[in-house]
């Protein structure tokens, strides 16, 4: 054990650490608000004085993880509960009991003397860990609470805490606290006290690993194995699949499928007790080599076999079965990962007691045979199949380490981490678990991997997604549980966003709700009902985003610094009857595709599509949703996205797809029907003369702006990363909603590249040459202005209600 202070942080948690902070005395538990949405709101002249920001949603592990990492941290002596509590677990006022009562001693595993909710306990740090907490870091109660007693013992820890802080720190504490709620405000405000402390010298604290061991493991490396094992089974392609024939006992079976694990569970259920015929290094080993050709498969490589295979001769055919009942290991759990060119393999247990390791090895054979050896699973009737799921793991990520590709335990394929080309794809489906699922696949595994706009938002994973939901009002018949927040349900979710977006006014900078009825003089929504009653052969236009006046600047008089407006970031609307049903098309220049785009999704339906529907008399068409720049933000949303990826949905239905979208091209079929959705995507290339396009001439002059100018400026001046440049032909009650017109444009600059999305309406497709012109000409005039290393991208061109 070493008295040196240790590196920080000492256990992984989602952080952000601020730069101008790296001697701040104060800690920030963001609780269940985003860390960078937080930094987002403290005024940079206290940002010094705040040294890492993290969230907090359960006692046990987050809070374990907070407690080991302040303690480690060098200078964090203050830590502030702030935002809004958890619900389930209470983690906050759970921490108060414990910092005031201390541990149950009658009790194993540490639980919090009267502790509240669920997981009153710090199983996996020592009591030792804690009370060197207690006596080192100041705990600063300034958070919502959600449970019955938190008042309580809020009250009764400010009287604890009084001989611990000065006293204006202690009177303003209490003074927030009697509040019902604590905002931002409040949170500047105790920031700017603290900050009055005077800095000490943090004393260097003696942790030892094993005193957390189930947050860290110790690592242990293991030698490559330079064999590969003989097995009584061999796996190989099959058409589009592939087979595994194996020998268990003197019998031969034979299996083909295209899903592994499924696979595992159909061997497991016909061989009942005759799996003892194969030893737990064979299980392991036979996961493996299913992991291997279905991976060969699913990316089109090719990779070496993990073992000495046996051709079985004639088998018993097994038929897959139609679905899993599981079991789970009770006892045992593996995180398996590829990480610098090696598996890493983390071998816990649920029972504290039992020791925990990491195994990593650039060598699958090693691995199974330790895995094998210490043979960690609990002994129950699917053993089998908790070793061959450890196996087709440790298949992908041996895999993924060798061959430089990302892997995620229990994600359906290894995928190349993108930083060079911002995608567009195209997804579709008739439920929104699945088109979520899939929006949140396609950016994790194809998007471009690149630090967000704002920097303490950490790496972000962006791709420009036209998502389709295929007849819409059964697609969004209800909104699945997954997606509750908090103390709503679902259904109050989406009826309060529902409410939001038919406001009239706003409380803030705007609403989407004022922006859609009220901002531009007239109700757009109550417009657009009337202009379709009028005329359904053409589509109509809501409008949110004014080129003029959003995306701009000025000086704060208060700081002297500039500061830029905050822009609608769900622009516009498109509406269309085709075939009596009306559809829609919706855009958004910006989206979180893990938090914000499911009430998005929703509200849009329900308040504007729906509203229109009905008072039009018709059924429900597609709903189309353009996410321009859609992202995952890879520090505060990665794990939500893995768990929503990991939701069972079911798979598309027979489906109309006669709305679209159709691709356009060259070398591609003209679509024989109009009225529809089309796309197109292609390289954009140099045009520096000016084209004889009747849509530049509008954006030149776009209410007096010459709107490309100064979009092209505003980008230069902000920086690349930004996203607000968004350009329209449209002026919402001068020019008229259903014409042929350039609805949406936005230029991004991802990997060095120039991109451009257009959104075209009422617009015949052979116009589709000009169209590119355009997008190539503006495109190129950023790429001038921007200079330096700055190359030209793609386009993606879209087609609304398009005539042939």
């Amino acid at each position: 054990m070493t008295i040196a202070a240790p590196s920080f942080p000492l256990v992984e948690a989602i952080l952000i650490t601020p730069p101008e902070g790296a001697q701040g005395q104060i800690g920030i538990c963001s609780n269940t608000t985003a860390p960078g949405q937080v930094l987002n709101e403290v005024d940079e002249s206290l940002r010094e004085y705040v040294s890492v920001i993290g969230p907090l949603i359960v006692s046990r592990d987050g809070g374990e993880r907070m407690i080991v990492n302040s303690l480690a941290h060098p200078s964090l002596r203050y830590l502030v509960l702030f935002s809004e509590e958890s619900t389930t677990f209470a983690p906050c006022t759970n921490l108060l009991l414990a910092l005031m009562d201390g541990f149950d001693e009658s009790k194993t595993g540490n639980y919090i003397r009267g502790g509240v909710a669920a997981s009153a306990h710090y199983p996996s740090i020592t009591p030792r860990i804690f009370d060197e907490f207690r006596k080192t870091i100041i705990v600063l109660p300034a958070f919502m609470p959600k449970h019955a007693q938190s008042k309580e013992v809020i009250a009764r820890y400010l009287e604890w805490l009084k001989q611990k802080v000065r006293s204006e720190i202690y009177d303003l504490l209490v003074a927030l606290n009697q509040k019902d709620k604590i905002y931002y405000d409040a949170l500047k405000k105790l920031l700017a006290e603290i900050a009055h402390e005077e800095r000490q010298e943090k004393p260097a604290i003696a942790l030892d690993a094993k005193e957390f061991q189930h947050l860290q493991p110790p690592k242990i490396l293991l030698d490559p194995l330079p064999v590969t094992f003989p097995v009584p089974f061999i796996v190989q392609k099959e058409e589009k699949h592939f087979r595994l024939d194996v020998r268990v006992g003197g019998t031969a079976y034979s299996l083909v499928g295209d899903d592994p694990f499924m696979m595992g569970y159909s061997l497991m259920k016909r061989i009942g007790e005759d799996k003892q015929f194969l030893s737990p290094l064979e299980q392991i080993l036979l996961g493996a080599e299913l992991s291997r050709v279905s991976t060969e498969l699913t990316n089109g490589l090719s990779f070496s076999t993990f073992v000495r295979p046996t051709p079985v001769g004639e088998a018993e055919s097994i038929p897959l079965e139609s679905k899993c009942e599981l079991v789970m290991d009770s006892r045992y759990y593996y995180k398996v990962n590829a990480k610098n060119g090696a598996i890493s393999t983390m071998c816990l247990a649920f029972d504290v007691c039992e020791s925990v390791f990491e195994l990593i090895t650039p060598n699958l054979s090693a691995m199974a045979d330790r895995l094998a050896r210490e043979n960690r699973f609990e002994k129950y009737p699917m053993d089998i199949l908790h070793r061959i799921d450890i196996g087709i793991q440790l298949g992908c990520a041996a895999i993924a380490a060798n061959l430089g590709y990302s892997f995620i335990q229990d994600f359906a394929t290894i995928f190349k981490i993108n930083t060079e080309r911002f995608p567009s794809v195209v997804v579709e489906g008739d439920s929104f678990l699945d088109v979520h699922k899939s929006v949140l696949r396609k950016i994790y595994t194809e998007g471009i991997t690149e630090e967000h706009g704002d920097p303490w938002k950490g790496l972000a994973r962006t791709a420009c997604v036209l998502a389709i939901y295929r007849d819409a009002a059964n697609a969004l018949e209800a909104m699945p549980v997954l997606y509750r927040q908090g103390d709503q349900d679902p259904a109050m979710v989406r009826a309060k966003y529902k409410e939001q977006l038919l406001r009239f006014d706003h409380d803030g900078t705007y609403t989407y709700g004022e922006r859609t009825r009220a901002f531009f003089g007239f109700d757009q929504l109550a417009r657009s009902i009337e202009i379709l009653k009028n005329d359904s052969t053409r589509a109509t236009i809501v409008q949110r985003f004014d080129p003029a006046t959003d995306m701009s600047a000025s000086i704060d008089p208060d700081t002297g610094k500039e500061k830029f407006t905050h822009d609608p970031c769900l622009t516009h609307d498109i509406f269309f009857v085709l075939n009596g049903k009306l559809h829609s098309f919706h855009i958004a220049r910006a989206h979180n595709t893990v938090n914000a785009y499911p009430e998005n999704v929703f509200g849009l339906f329900d308040a504007y599509a729906t509203t229109i529907r009905t008072e039009l008399g018709l059924s429900a068409g597609d709903m189309y949703m353009l996410s321009s720049r859609a992202n995952i933000l890879l520090l505060t949303e990665e794990q939500r996205a893995k768990k929503i990826l990991g939701e069972p949905s079911k798979p598309i239905g027979d489906v109309d797809t006669s709305s679209g979208p159709y691709l356009l091209g060259e070398s591609v079929t003209t679509p024989l029907v109009a009225g529809g959705v089309a796309y197109s995507i292609g390289p954009l290339s140099l045009v520096s003369d000016r084209p004889n396009h009747p849509s530049l001439t509008m954006l030149e002059s776009y209410n007096g702006v010459d709107t490309i100018t100064k979009a092209v400026d505003y980008l230069a001046s902000k920086g690349v990363m930004h996203n607000n440049i968004t350009l329209s032909e449209h002026r919402a009650g001068q020019s008229d909603p259903q014409a042929d017109q350039l609805a949406f444009f936005q230029m991004n600059v991802l990997g060095k590249k120039v991109y451009v999305t257009m959104v075209w309406m009422n617009r015949s497709i052979a116009k589709r040459s000009g169209d590119v012109q355009l997008a190539n000409y503006i495109a190129t005039r950023l790429q001038q202005k921007l200079g330096g290393d700055i190359q030209l991208g793609e386009f993606s061109l879209y087609y609304v209600a398009y005539t042939l």
